[in-house]
């Protein structure tokens, strides 16, 4: 099953149009912020690598370690097995991801069939494997293959969002957020990105207050 894809104009619109007719606050964030544009991620082996060195990192710590990755041609699923825990421990590595990025080049997927799969199959597929859960497996949908419908409940940044949005007195905690983003599938993809670009802006905001 090839799901709808968000890294198409059409779509984009068709899923602005949705959102809007389907919750006013969204609809006023979209209207606040009417040229939206999505980036494309890599994917494969290299965009889950990157996924997993960047976890529980600030993005500047996170891209700092890629960046020596790719300085040493550590990018592949080849370069990783050969490397040493030596040499991923003197680039940044901790221990732990030490052992989840050797899990991960283990791993023998064939990428080309996994991404034409539902976010579901993709998701259950990716949990699998030590080191990924199912936040990293959602990101990777979202955005490396550009999956329409996901919505990583479990990510703060759009906890907070939504808190700071409907106006709630405390964090909303993943159930919660689950139920919510319920109202805007099929495009929940798409609420997710408007609500991290929300997000961004009311902590730059509240920076310089």
């Amino acid at each position: 099953m090839i799901e709808t894809s968000l890294y198409s104009k059409c779509n984009v619109q068709k899923g602005l149009d949705f959102l809007s007719s389907k919750d006013e606050k969204i609809a006023n964030l979209i209207i606040l912020n009417p040229n939206f544009s999505l980036s494309k991620r890599c994917s494969g082996f290299k965009a889950l690598l990157k996924t997993i060195i960047s976890q529980q990192l600030s993005t500047s710590a996170a891209n700092s370690i890629w960046s020596r990755f790719v300085k040493y041609d550590l990018i592949s699923r080849h370069k990783i097995l050969k490397a040493d825990q030596e040499l991923l421990l003197s680039i940044g590595l901790s221990r732990q991801k030490c052992n989840y990025v050797k899990e991960l080049a283990n791993q023998d997927i064939n990428y080309h069939d996994l991404n034409l799969s539902s976010s579901e199959k993709v998701i259950n597929r990716l949990i699998k494997i030590k080191g990924i859960g199912k936040w990293t497996a959602e990101i990777y949908c979202l955005f490396s293959l550009g999956h329409a419908n996901v919505f990583p409940s479990g990510d703060l940044a759009l906890q907070e969002a939504i808190k700071l949005l409907f106006k709630f007195n405390a964090r909303p905690k993943e159930k919660e957020v689950t139920k919510i983003s319920e109202n805007w599938s099929p495009w929940k993809s798409l609420a997710a990105h408007i609500l991290w670009d929300y997000y961004r802006k009311q902590k730059k905001r509240s920076k310089s207050d």
